[in-house]
């Protein structure tokens, strides 16, 4: 028996990129400092719109610490609260698109809510102390509060008021509801009666006796819109009045899908679709023998079907995602009555669509008839296992793979291997003197290095990380003169102009006096002016090294330069240092008469890490 549904992809459809970053219920593998500061918080790379959300609430943040002063006589929890909406917040945007932290979709925003709630109660089932669950909707609690009082809401104000009342009343989640979770098949035998019940089922063997037969002469070497049409016609009496010709194309294209991923059907071997490896366990009836594969074609079914459809498709994300928090509801036995009056938070159009896709589940089986929208416990646990798939997916392991994945790149080991080989031959070309500079430090920050001119920017990027004792944990981007032109790595979050790994820095550096920008973290917004002050001969020296600086790189996470330059003038005021404490992470809280000096740098320590790397 599985435990509660998890994040649950078929109602955010999270990408692997977006299950690899960061979120509340996200449990992180720390990776160990690669160098000396006395705080290291390593993360996963932010995205675009995890920035988005960090800009918009740091913008916020001192107007809310002076509000919840005044309401509550209690400004410390400011940050509290504020990491807790950040953190959904940004699950929120990397999923739906955000308009802003003072406007957004407050019932696709509560879906997000339940999907965080759900992902830490799979991680640790046992704990039934539900202190992410009172953490999160009590920080949304007090921020939804502010937004209100300050007249700062750019919604709807009833979507406000009905998240507001909907958060804080008898949820799904509530430990004292009412609600019980839906059974689901104690054993094969009754999981193998339950999937010959449904509609769908039906539907896969009826699809492919037709497309390995008379479906061939509508084939034309490829199942375009007359072929889905045919298909659609063929199944027409498995589907209620109700459903619309559209509705039955679609569904249809789905099933035919599900069986070719499953096996059943094989359109790649032959000239038109044949008999897969699976297509008997599949007509077969019901027995233990053939579950798996029967219960693999549910699977696809749902997976197909609960996903965000295309813009071009025509269908509301509205309807989508109304139907998806329904399904949702249901897992957790709070199904959906149909009769209910619609929300003022939904358009008439989405709720109407909502109710259109619901019935068209309930014509394949996949949702109970009757006056709420009830799920079958088979489909409950097959959505529970399809979220179970996503995840590993989204780690780097194949589904049902236990063995320990390191997702975001990251070494196992203790030891952490190079990314790349060492010479074999000393380096006899050219030699450039960059100068780093950190901009609007202050007091200045920057470091002298002597770099090979045969090396990319990527080698680049990792020789200021390592100068800078950064840890490359958020995205980042070189820079053209004049920002026409940006050079950065491969990676599905952001795009640049050009690979940096193809670029050489002979290419760009020939003479004293040629520059690049660069930028690192966009939250932060970490800005670096690169700029050549001599091109030499190699001197059989190691490269690249450090061979000049001033003052430690800043550390991560901290606000940016001009946060930084403060919690420096704490420092040097001897005032107490109460970002600096927010910042660091409780493992690397300060000694007690252990002096933290910003001042300090070590070209020794720089080129050590440089030397290991390269």
């Amino acid at each position: 028996m599985l435990g509660r549904s998890t994040g649950w992809h078929v109602a955010l459809k999270v990408s692997e990129a977006t299950m690899g970053s960061s979120s509340v219920a996200k449990k992180k593998k720390k990776q160990k400092p690669k160098q000396g500061h006395p705080a290291r918080l390593q993360g996963d790379v932010i995205s675009i719109e995890r920035a988005k959300v960090k800009r918009g609430l740091d913008a916020l943040a001192p107007q809310f610490t002076r509000w919840l002063e005044a309401q509550h006589g209690d400004s410390e929890l400011a940050p509290m609260v504020l990491a807790a909406v950040g953190e959904t917040l940004s699950y929120y945007a990397e999923v739906i698109e955000l308009r802003g932290v003072t406007d957004f979709d407050p019932p696709q925003l509560f879906t997000v809510l339940n999907a965080t709630i759900e992902f830490e109660e799979a991680e640790d089932p046992d704990d039934g102390s539900g202190e992410l669950r009172e953490m999160v909707f009590t920080a949304w609690t007090v921020y939804l509060d502010f937004l209100r009082e300050n007249d700062l809401w750019r919604g709807d104000p009833a979507g406000l008021e009905w998240l507001l009342e909907t958060i804080n009343s008898d949820d799904p989640f509530s430990e004292h509801s009412d609600a019980q979770l839906l059974d689901v098949p104690e054993s094969a035998e009754d999981a193998v009666a339950e999937i010959g019940q449904m509609q769908v089922l039906e539907m896969g063997r009826v699809l492919l006796a037709w497309a390995t037969t008379k479906g061939h002469e509508h084939w034309n070497a490829g199942p375009g819109p007359k072929y889905i049409s045919q298909a659609a016609e063929t199944a027409r009496g498995l589907f209620s009045k109700d459903i619309d010709t559209s509705s039955r194309q679609h569904a249809a294209s789905v099933v035919l899908s599900a069986l070719e991923s499953v096996g059943a059907l094989d359109t790649a071997t032959g000239a038109v679709p044949e008999r897969g490896n699976n297509a008997e366990d599949l007509m077969a009836p019901g027995d233990v023998a053939n579950y798996e594969s029967k219960y693999s074609y549910l699977k696809a079914v749902l997976d197909l079907l609960l996903a965000q459809p295309e813009q071009s498709a025509g269908e509301s994300l509205e309807a989508w995602g109304l139907s998806n928090l329904w399904l949702l509801q249901a897992i957790d036995g709070q199904a959906q009555p149909v009769a209910e009056d619609r929300s003022e938070a939904f358009s008439e159009a989405g709720w109407a669509g909502a109710h259109h896709r619901m019935e068209l589940l309930r014509s394949l089986g996949l949702v109970s008839q009757g006056r709420a929208y009830d799920i079958p416990g088979i489909v409950r646990l097959a959505l529970t296992d399809l979220d179970a798939d996503a995840q590993e997916q989204a780690l780097g392991q194949a589904p049902g793979d236990q063995s320990v994945a390191d997702p975001f790149g990251f070494s196992l080991d203790e030891e952490e291997e190079p990314k790349r080989l060492k010479r074999t031959e000393p380096y006899k070309g050219k030699v450039l003197q960059l100068k780093l500079t950190l901009r609007e430090a202050k007091p200045p920050i920057w470091r002298r290095v002597m770099v090979p001119a045969d090396l990319n920017l990527g080698d680049l990027h990792d020789i200021i990380q390592i100068s800078f004792d950064w840890s490359d944990s958020h995205l980042h981007q070189f820079y053209g003169k004049n920002y026409k032109v940006s050079y950065g790595p491969q990676n599905p979050y952001m795009k640049s102009d050009i690979d940096e790994s193809t670029v050489l820095l002979s290419k760009l550096f020939k003479q004293p006096k040629d520059r690049l920008a660069y930028a690192y973290d966009f939250g932060d917004d970490w800005r670096i002016g690169i700029e050549v002050e001599d091109v030499l001969k190699s001197d059989d020296g190691q490269l690249p090294r450090c061979i000049g600086g001033r003052r430690m790189g800043p550390l991560e996470d901290t606000g940016g330069p001009w946060r930084w330059n403060e919690m420096v003038e704490e420092l040097k005021n001897d005032q107490p240092l109460t970002m600096m404490e927010d910042v660091l992470p409780e493992e690397f809280a300060a000694v007690p008469g252990e002096d933290f000096d910003p001042a300090v740098f070590s070209i020794e320590e720089i080129n050590e890490n440089l030397d290991a790397e390269f």
